[in-house]
């Protein structure tokens, strides 16, 4: 199976019984993962691009108890079900949602050359012992700080992009009395640049100081949704970054970084 087409940052492939995505970063003509992007990501990748062609139903998925609500906070639409009608295929740097009932075969999926991001192998060596360092137990993030608990509170919100019915978003914690913010409306996972920065490696918040030298720098960006308000969004990593003003984006499921030995994800924007 020839995977010709892009969307969303992977190479992909749409068919009568469901959708192959699978990473468009080669070394030499071995696959890899983006350099913020792992299993995790792959299949979230997979499930939207599933859910964008009309596809619905209950679906199976193995997942580990790390995994699960990091997904389920991306796709708030999704329901899990391990009798499921269609069945999530996970493979090297690559996943598949198929009907129960169809054969899939991992080892026959390549990426068209055309669709390839090729990666040097320095390179990805490095990103690689980056993240090692970022989520070893002696590093010590010199970022702003955010619990466990924070994090996990903000879930649906960065993820699901669930707007909060008030004047923050994402929501912050608890009202006054306790309670959880009321919800507002999921905003779009696409939007329009405003503004954009390129910081140079020096530049970068101390948060992705182990990384940005390798990547050269992070693109960050403002961007204005159709309804609702303007979110300020890394761009993807690996991906060529050249934005521009008003330039449609689309915000997909990435790692941002690593804090006390856990990884922190995050919506990234991707030029549509």
């Amino acid at each position: 199976m020839n995977l010709a087409e892009t969307e969303a940052g992977v190479a992909v492939h749409h068919g009568s019984n469901g959708v192959v995505v699978a990473s468009r970063f080669h070394v030499n003509d071995t696959r890899v993962h983006a350099p913020d992007a792992d299993a995790l990501t792959t299949v979230i990748d997979a499930l939207e691009a599933w859910h964008r062609r009309g596809h619905d139903g209950d679906v199976s998925v193995d997942l580990t108890e790390e995994e699960r609500p990091i997904l389920t906070a991306s796709l708030p639409w999704l329901t899990l079900n391990e009798q499921g009608p269609h069945v999530v295929h996970r493979f090297d740097h690559g996943a598949a949602v198929m009907e129960r009932s169809a054969s899939f075969d991992a080892a026959a999926v390549v990426v068209d050359t055309d669709a390839r991001i090729p990666v040097d192998e320095a390179t990805h060596a490095a990103m690689q012992e980056a993240w090692a360092v970022e989520l070893s137990g002696q590093n010590v993030s010199q970022g702003a700080y955010v619990s466990d608990q924070v994090h996990l509170l903000g879930l649906e919100a960065r993820l699901g992009m669930q707007a909060q019915a008030g004047p923050m978003w994402p929501p912050r914690g608890s009202n006054a009395d306790g309670s959880l913010p009321s919800e507002g409306h999921a905003l779009s996972l696409t939007a329009r640049v405003m503004s954009w920065t390129r910081l140079i490696a020096a530049g970068c918040p101390s948060e992705f100081s182990i990384r940005a030298p390798v990547l050269g720098g992070l693109t960050s960006l403002i961007v204005a949704f159709d309804h609702g308000p303007s979110g300020v969004f890394l761009y993807a990593d690996g991906h060529p970054s050249e934005v521009a003003i008003d330039d449609a984006v689309g915000l997909v499921v990435r790692r941002v970084y690593a804090q006390d030995g856990t990884l922190r994800y995050g919506r990234k924007a991707l030029r549509l």
